[in-house]
């Protein structure tokens, strides 16, 4: 049985660029600002796939009642949304977009974060050693 993709108008790989977190960052935003950003230079009539994976957790534990967000954007527009509850511990999330038909530029692409009114979101740099949180962000372009 193979892969379904929602999209089958998705073509093969051309290039790929990827970010990872480097070091441990924390926002009390409650507008989206950037988590991680990347640069891809599209060669015209192609798609980017976006995969973006989080672990993250707060300092306040307002669960039912707070929430914090994270999007995918492609040059300011927006490609994916999702969301968790507030709470302190480490709370693991992913997202998933395909653009449209971009032409040939530079393309930077975004997973943004926020969160609601008195909590500070925080993100680690992921290793073994530290603390379960992560954040990674992956580009493939493809033929549109």
């Amino acid at each position: 049985m193979g892969l379904y993709l929602p999209y089958p108008e998705v073509g093969g790989i051309i290039k790929t660029a990827s970010a990872l977190l480097a070091a441990n960052t924390t926002t009390t935003s409650v507008t989206y600002v950037d988590l991680l950003t990347c640069a891809i230079t599209t060669g015209g009539s192609s798609r980017l796939e976006v995969y973006a994976s989080f672990a993250t957790s707060n300092a306040v534990d307002r669960a039912g009642t707070e929430q914090d967000y994270f999007q995918i954007t492609v040059n300011g527009t927006v490609l994916a949304q999702g969301g968790s509850e507030q709470w302190t511990v480490t709370e693991s999330g992913a997202l998933f977009a395909v653009s449209g038909v971009l032409a040939a530029a530079a393309q930077t692409v975004r997973l943004q974060w926020r969160t609601t009114a008195g909590g500070t979101l925080r993100c680690a740099a992921g290793t073994i050693a530290a603390q379960p949180e992560h954040a990674s962000l992956v580009v493939i372009e493809t033929k549109g």
